[in-house]
């Protein structure tokens, strides 16, 4: 029998895993945390919110698995951070993918992805950890996904597509096939990528063209998870 699960993070991401994962016994969440500086009392949906720094003690890793999708980092670099401080304290960091989502057998992925409903994961794709996939997202056949993405509602991906690592795709973005999204790129909402990105660039319109660079800062995001509005 599959170990019950704690969430880390009380977003609205985490919400939603809640409610979709009702009635499963492969994935029954027991508790929500959360660092000590952003407790809100000591229940979230029913649930207990138990602080992250004493987890180990009520929640220990040889009896629970964890699924880490805290929201309001202020980076998209942050997510590999919290991801490696749920590793370090020794848990299983576990896959969540929706029942409704077109999955194949023959998919290859990491640990701590998040598959929100209705998406198409294609045939033949490699994912690697620490993924976000929103609802309806189509990603094609033969792709390959590295670490700590986030993808937008309905973007669409071709066959053969490549992503690297850290990168932020908005909503409605269409990514042509065989094209590589190289490391920390984010692709603005209803983009149409034609041909191969930079590294650490912002791409938006359609045809995309880059209008900047973020190398330094890296995707800085808003509370909420989205990205942060610049002057």
């Amino acid at each position: 029998m599959a170990k019950k699960v704690v969430i880390f993070g009380i977003g609205f991401n985490s919400k939603m895993v809640l409610y979709d994962a009702e009635g499963r016994t492969d994935f029954e969440i027991a508790a929500f945390t959360v660092d000590k500086e952003y407790m809100e009392g000591n229940e979230f949906l029913g649930l207990p919110l138990v602080e992250f720094e004493k987890m180990t003690e009520l929640y220990p890793p040889e009896e629970y698995d964890m699924l880490v999708i805290s929201a309001g980092y202020k980076r998209l670099r942050d997510k590999e951070m919290l991801y490696n401080r749920a590793k370090d304290k020794g848990y299983t960091l576990r896959n969540y993918i929706s029942r409704t989502v077109d999955f194949s057998k023959e998919v290859v992925m990491g640990d701590n992805n998040l598959i929100f409903a209705q998406a198409h994961i294609g045939i033949g794709g490699v994912m690697g950890n620490n993924n976000i996939i929103a609802q309806q997202v189509f990603l094609g056949h033969n792709f390959i996904m590295g670490d700590n993405n986030f993808i937008a509602s309905q973007a669409v991906f071709g066959g053969h597509c490549t992503i690297k690592n850290t990168c932020h795709f908005g909503f409605n973005c269409t990514i042509l096939e065989g094209i590589t999204i190289e490391e920390e790129t984010l692709v603005g909402a209803g983009s149409v990528v034609i041909k191969n990105t930079e590294p650490y660039s912002t791409v938006v319109g359609n045809p995309s063209r880059i209008i900047g660079y973020h190398k330094d800062e890296g995707i800085e995001l808003s509370p909420g998870g989205g990205i942060a509005k610049r002057d």
